[in-house]
């Protein structure tokens, strides 16, 4: 099927949510460590905006490993955690949808299939502080903003050159933390984690077809906000996942070593609000 322009989604009202205007101040990127830097390594091939209604993530590196023959299903992967900062005061934030972009040119009925976008929120509080009492133990809660796959019919017949939009909204809003605004410095790290993939087949299975996205992928998370008021104690019982103790970094004098130890994470029961 050839698709110009094409557009998809599921319809989900959101009119029942609290939605308020954003704040005057959106989060400043500090760091990223990518999981799959031939796909999106910081400074090279990536690019993240957070824009008041959208954060963007522009991956022109994000590719088919062997031009996406179609015998076999070829895959696009990124996956990459951002950690963020100056997060504003009294507010909360979810996703509300992603919207997929880009450029496929493909031959012999190879075709986008399958797209998937998953992004998680990872909130890390110091319990005890390194620089005041020895060891260095940190908290962790996360929860799953959005957890998309689209199934599509991008290209399919003969060969397509074309750019593509799918649009996914989500079943249901999923809200970050109040943020009291010291977020991402000091006691408190903001993570978001993105595993974000692009699969391609071809229908007939012939092998003769290749596929590739011809600039990357770009993808358009919608950013919904709603003022809040800040918490400590329910802040650090949010998240659908939960453990104390994650992270416990011990000092050795006599030979003035470190050591970390971590836990694995486990379900929690966490703070719906």
């Amino acid at each position: 099927m050839k698709v110009s322009g094409f557009i998809a989604g599921i319809t989900v009202a959101t009119s029942v949510f609290a939605i308020d205007p954003p704040p005057p101040q959106m989060p400043i990127v500090s760091g990223i460590v990518s999981d799959t830097p031939g796909q999106c390594s910081p400074g090279q091939s990536m690019n993240i905006t957070f824009l008041p209604d959208t954060l963007r993530l522009d991956l022109p590196s994000m590719r088919f490993g062997t031009e996406g023959h179609g015998r076999t299903d070829e895959v696009a992967v990124c996956q990459f955690t951002v950690d963020f900062t100056s997060w504003w005061y009294k507010y909360r934030f979810a996703i509300q949808d992603v919207t997929y972009r880009g450029h496929l040119k493909a031959t012999d009925g190879v075709q986008i299939y399958k797209m998937t976008a998953n992004t998680i929120l990872r909130y890390e509080n110091r319990k005890l502080n390194s620089g005041r009492a020895p060891p260095d133990i940190w908290n962790v809660s996360m929860s799953t903003m959005i957890d998309d796959k689209a199934t599509t019919a991008i290209g399919g017949e003969g060969d397509f050159d074309e750019d593509f939009a799918v649009k996914q909204n989500s079943s249901h809003l999923e809200w970050s933390m109040c943020m009291d605004g010291g977020e991402g410095t000091g006691d408190v790290k903001t993570k978001l984690s993105f595993i974000l993939a692009v699969t391609t087949s071809d229908k007939d299975k012939t092998g003769k077809g290749v596929g590739a996205l011809v600039r990357g992928m770009s993808f358009d998370f919608g950013v919904v906000w709603e003022e809040c008021y800040p918490d400590r104690m329910v802040k650090n019982a949010w998240g659908q996942t939960r453990i104390d103790d994650f992270s416990v970094c011990t000092y050795n004098s006599a030979n003035q070593t470190s050591r970390v130890n971590s836990r694995e994470l486990r379900r929690g029961p966490g703070v719906m609000l």
